[in-house]
């Protein structure tokens, strides 16, 4: 069932923001932390493994948001389910690229999409960029693990650019990933060298800073683990919000039970 959206508060820093939102799954997606991963379409092997691995890893903390289309796209919704979002390049009730369309349908079941554009309406060679546009506003960081220089990855660089996101890319041979190259030389972004240690620095060192936040609000789960339950207890109850807490440094567990520090 498709239903209308509230125009988040982070599109409203687009020049163009959308009029209107459309969306079908689970919308609480959008309340956490976002990561976009977007790219070119022809990934080569290397690049493959290495968004695969960081949407696997990454969407234990956060939720992995992108374009839907071949190529890194699809990698990156497929190791992230069900904790990704997917922006349309056209109305809901049309299924595009019909190469992704069993990832689709998985993401409108398990997931979120999102799309800007009421029934019917197939998508045209402007709405791509569109839909770039609403990928890199609701993202909290912006991840490009390949790309050329002319090309729509390179539309949505000089977006998050202008929105100030922070950006990132992979290490490449020379001349592999031009536009990594053109945003690292220009100190537009930085390089991911070690995954465990870029989701440890930028995604959870950005929620540590909110745990004061989070105390003063008596956060549901720093309130049940003050009591000191047993971990399985508190596994069972809130998932693997539980393991995000502890590595955040919120909680601490000992002989088999898990408490505030």
């Amino acid at each position: 069932m498709i239903n209308t959206l509230k125009i988040p508060k982070s599109l409203e820093s687009l020049k163009k923001p959308p009029k209107e939102l459309f969306y079908i799954g689970n919308k609480k997606l959008l309340d956490n932390f976002k990561v976009a991963i977007v790219g070119t379409r022809r990934p080569n092997q290397y690049t493959q493994i290495i968004t695969a691995t960081l949407a696997q890893k990454i969407s234990k903390y956060a939720t992995i948001i992108s374009g839907g289309a071949i190529g890194i796209d699809f990698i990156a919704h497929t190791n992230s389910m069900p904790n990704t979002i997917m922006i349309s390049p056209g109305s809901l009730d049309i299924t595009y690229p019909k190469e992704n369309s069993k990832l689709i349908n998985d993401i409108k079941n398990k997931a979120l999409i999102i799309s800007e554009y009421e029934s019917p309406y197939f998508p045209k060679k402007y709405s791509f960029l569109e839909r770039n546009r609403i990928v890199i506003a609701l993202s909290d960081i912006v991840i490009f693990p390949q790309g050329d220089l002319n090309s729509g990855t390179n539309y949505s660089a000089k977006i998050a650019i202008e929105l100030n996101k922070p950006i990132w890319t992979i290490p490449h041979r020379y001349k592999e990933s031009p536009l990594s190259e053109y945003l690292i030389i220009n100190k537009y972004a930085k390089v991911i060298y070690d995954i465990d240690d870029f989701i440890r620095d930028s995604i959870l060192d950005s929620k540590i800073q909110n745990t004061q936040s989070l105390e003063s609000k008596n956060d549901e789960i720093l309130e049940f683990c003050k009591n000191a339950p047993s971990f399985e207890v508190a596994l069972e109850k809130f998932g693997d919000r539980i393991l995000e807490y502890e590595f955040m440094g919120l909680l601490v567990r000992q002989n088999n039970k898990i408490k505030t520090k």
